[in-house]
């Protein structure tokens, strides 16, 4: 029985079935903020909002099965199935737009589902720390360009280059 399961799971089939319940879902998602489209098909969306959560469902039992407390061990195995979770809870109106808010989280789930989206994802996360230096060189930036124009453009235009402050934002107003 496992190894049927591992079959299905790593199929090219079963792939695509969840690759196209993940647009399903954002889909669905986007489709449910139209109040109009909403008040003629809810019902039948919110059916296939169900449909897409148990398909979702038999995925995340499938890949336990099959990896059994492996399956723990990969992050994006372990957001796909807190997502899964969460929208699984009975959650009453109060916490209806926290809902709504990770039905719609459930397209990152394309991250997890293509293998280039995951590399290009973990480089970004990898570069944030760099942030803090782009932000730096930004700000350096703009202030040698605030002082030149100061210098340059002062006596001409003291409106908008009379000050640092000023010429800081006709500086920075030039990069938008």
């Amino acid at each position: 029985m496992i190894a049927r399961a591992a079959q299905i799971v790593q199929s090219n089939w079963f792939q695509r079935i969840i690759f196209a319940m993940i647009l399903l879902a954002g889909i669905l998602a986007g489709l449910e903020t139209n109040p109009a489209i909403m008040a003629e098909y809810g019902p039948l969306l919110r059916m296939l909002d169900a449909l897409v959560l148990a398909i979702f469902i038999v995925e995340a039992a499938l890949k336990l099965v099959t990896q059994g407390r492996r399956y723990f061990s990969d992050g994006w195995n372990v957001f796909d199935f807190l997502i899964v979770v969460i929208c699984c809870l009975p959650l009453d109106s109060q916490f209806a737009a926290v809902l709504r808010i990770v039905r719609a989280l459930r397209l990152l789930r394309l991250v997890s589902a293509l293998p280039k989206l995951q590399l290009l994802v973990g480089a970004l996360l990898k570069s944030l720390g760099a942030m803090s230096y782009v932000g730096l060189l930004l700000g350096l930036m703009f202030y040698i360009y605030a002082v030149a124009g100061i210098h340059l453009f002062g006596a001409h235009a003291p409106q908008h280059f009379g000050s640092f402050s000023s010429a800081r934002q006709r500086c920075s107003a030039c990069f938008k």
